[in-house]
């Protein structure tokens, strides 16, 4: 049996200050017909050094509440597992309603940032969720390329034959031409990915954001079903 999402009443229960976010991604699922979808909710962030202003400023921690949000409608336990990636990857621990707020710092705390390794941590996400389980979710935060192209794209092809689904967020300044280039790669049964670049993130509403990160989910699930590749 599928797991059903959290109730807003536990919501307000054990995180108010995230209701109205849960409220918007309710509605923004039924919008486009992932109501009863169920999913595990993962969050790889980019953490090289010029992430860190991003990390400073909060725009990270707001980026995992809307993580956090979706998963709550998604599943049933509230949390979200947090993958740190710069000069190689973490599986850091899981972000959950009893102790989201401030949880991105948290979990980062002690570690250096270092360079960007995108396929360090897109191994750790293969390698953590079952292939026979719920379809994955992941929200892969960046702010630029990763140092091997070659390694991310392989680890994109393989994840395309899983039940694993990237969505790719540029923050900050970019470069993202390698970023665009992903979301049309070769070689992959299904495509498995989608890229934004929104200018600003933090100047855009709630709906904005999470229509943003549903983008091309619902066609994903449709063709991962046909492929067999979702049981």
């Amino acid at each position: 049996m599928w797991p059903m999402p959290i109730s807003l009443e536990k919501i307000e229960a054990q995180a108010p200050e995230l209701l109205s976010l849960v409220k918007e991604a309710r509605s923004r699922l039924s919008a486009q017909a992932l109501g009863t979808a169920r999913a595990k909710v993962a969050l790889c962030v980019d953490h090289s050094g010029s992430m860190r202003a991003l990390y400073v400023k909060g725009v990270v921690q707001r980026i995992a509440e809307r993580a956090l949000a979706l998963a709550t409608q998604f599943d049933d336990d509230g949390a979200i597992d947090v993958f740190i990636f710069d000069t190689g990857a973490v599986h850091a621990g899981e972000l959950t309603l009893a102790d989201y707020a401030g949880g991105i710092d948290r979990l980062r705390a002690g570690r250096r940032m270092g360079r960007t390794d995108y396929a360090a941590a897109m191994t750790l996400v293969r390698e953590h969720f079952p292939a026979d389980g719920l379809p994955v979710y992941v929200l892969f935060v960046t702010d630029g390329a990763p140092d091997s192209r070659t390694a991310a794209k392989q680890e994109l092809v393989t994840a395309s034959q899983r039940n694993i689904f990237y969505k790719f967020l540029g923050v900050g300044e970019g470069p993202f031409d390698f970023l665009r280039r992903l979301d049309d790669l070769r070689g992959r049964p299904v495509d498995n990915a989608h890229f934004v670049e929104p200018d600003d993130i933090e100047a855009l509403d709630d709906r904005q954001v999470f229509d943003l990160l549903l983008a091309e989910y619902p066609q994903w699930l449709d063709e991962a079903r046909k492929a067999g590749l979702l049981t």
